[in-house]
Formats: structure tokens, C-alpha cells, sequence
């Protein structure tokens, strides 16, 4: 707890939790039991949780810069314009106005960037018990329980649609977010550099700085044709199971 609310230029070399080490590996084994609780439980009000989750969300980016200003350590990094923050907001929305275009992205987007970033967190630098660390998992596993039950309820369901809301989406934020990167030597979306021990460091290992660019966007579609193919997969095999039971019934 001796750094708690320490910012990541005050913690001493070696201070941070290991990627893939027990802490890790912790967090992750929580918000999955999470996941299962709340995706499994039929005694609450699924509608009116995803609007808290939504808010919730909403909340976690709001007392993070607050909490970030509060010791000093405010700067343009911390704006809300990493993928995953725009993901949160996008869930507060999509709790409101239930927009179809916002599930798309959220299901093809946002659901495989929170994964992503749970497997690969960039914020390794930090302890266990800090409240970035804390708040980062936190933020990023209710993206992937937003998600996942919006799909359940039917709030959210894909179609091939959904790529071209996607591509749509992400050209348009990525445009200027790159310009904003370029003009105050910031880096989000990751389109100035790669994030540290991930798929797009080994991409940038072989195709360069901005080759890899080119390989970042190709997995991106890739990543989105992939979240529909494996939606129609599951879907169709649930479906089928659910006609086999009724039918021996």
C-alpha cells in the first residue's frame, strides 16, 4: 500500500505487478468469476444493472483524473481518448439510447480492446495495490461484462453490419486522435508507437515504425470480421441445442 496513490514517475524500478504473475493472473480470475455471477443470475434487473454498469463506468473515468489531479500528475496522457475510455463512454450511451451502431462497435470493437488490453496491460509499471491498477482492471473488465451482457439480453445484436459501423467509427476518431498524437507527442491509439510486450511491438519488430501501422489495421479488421463470424458460430450453435432440448421435451 506504499504506493497507492503514487503516480508511475514516482514507483522505483520493480515495483510493478508482472505481466501474466499472480496479480495478474488474480485480477483476471475476478472478473471472470464476475462475469459468470452476473451472466448466470436471474433474481435482478439485467436493464437497469447494464445502466449502472454504463454509469459506473462513466464514474471510474471521471475519479481517475480527478484523483490524478488531486497529486499533481494531470497531463495530457490521462485525457479520455484511449480506445477503452472512449469503450466506457460509449457503454454509458449505449445503456441510454441503445443506438444499434453503438452496440456494433462496442461488440466489434470495444469487447476485443478491453480483452486485449486485460491480457496485455500496459499499465505493468504500477503495484498490485494501486489505484491506477485497481481502476484499470476494474474499467476494463466492465467493458468486457457490459458486453457480454448486453449480448445476452439481446441489447446488443451483431450482424455484418457491424463491420461497416466499425471501420466507419474508428476511421473517423483515429484521423484526428493522430493528428492530436503527432502535435503533443502523446500516443493514443497507438498509432505513434506500440504498446510495450504486445502483438503490435512484434508487428512493429518486423514491419517498422509506421510500417506497423499497416499490419494494426489489418488486424483490426481482421479482429472485427472475426467477433461476427464468432458470434453466428455460437449463436447457431445454441440455437441448435436449445431446438435438440425443446424437441426431447
Amino acid at each position: 500500500m506504499e504506493y497507492f496513490f503514487t503516480y508511475s514517475d514516482d514507483i522505483p524500478d520493480g515495483c510493478g505487478f508482472k505481466l501474466y504473475g499472480a496479480a495478474h493472473v488474480a485480477y483476471i480470475v475476478m472478473i471472470v468469476i464476475a462475469a459468470v455471477i452476473l451472466l448466470t443470475a436471474k433474481r435482478y434487473n439485467k436493464e437497469r444493472f447494464l445502466r449502472f454498469l454504463g454509469d459506473f463506468l462513466l464514474f471510474l473515468i471521471i475519479i481517475r483524473i480527478v484523483i490524478v489531479t488531486m497529486i499533481g500528475k494531470m497531463s495530457l496522457y490521462e485525457l479520455p481518448l484511449h480506445l477503452c475510455s472512449i469503450a466506457g463512454i460509449l457503454c454509458f450511451l449505449h445503456a441510454r439510447f441503445k443506438t444499434k451502431w453503438l452496440g456494433q462497435v462496442i461488440y466489434t470493437l470495444c469487447l476485443p480492446g478491453a480483452l486485449f488490453a486485460l491480457i496485455f496491460p500496459n499499465w505493468t509499471e504500477y503495484p498490485a495495490m494501486n489505484f491506477i491498477t485497481i481502476q484499470a482492471f476494474l474499467f476494463h473488465g466492465g467493458i468486457v461484462i457490459y458486453a457480454l451482457l448486453s449480448l445476452k439480453e439481446g441489447e446488443i445484436i451483431p450482424d455484418f453490419s457491424g463491420i461497416l459501423y466499425s471501420v466507419i467509427f474508428l476511421a473517423g476518431i483515429t484521423v484526428p486522435i493522430y493528428l492530436f498524437d503527432r502535435s503533443f507527442d502523446v500516443n493514443f491509439l497507438f498509432v505513434m508507437w506500440p504498446s510495450p510486450d504486445s502483438p503490435l511491438e512484434w508487428m512493429a519488430g518486423y514491419m517498422g515504425n509506421p510500417g506497423y501501422l499497416a499490419g494494426y489495421a489489418l488486424l483490426v479488421i481482421f479482429v472485427i470480421c472475426v467477433m461476427n463470424f464468432l458470434y453466428y458460430l455460437v449463436h447457431g450453435i445454441w440455437a441448435g441445442y436449445r431446438n435438440n432440448r425443446s424437441n426431447r421435451i
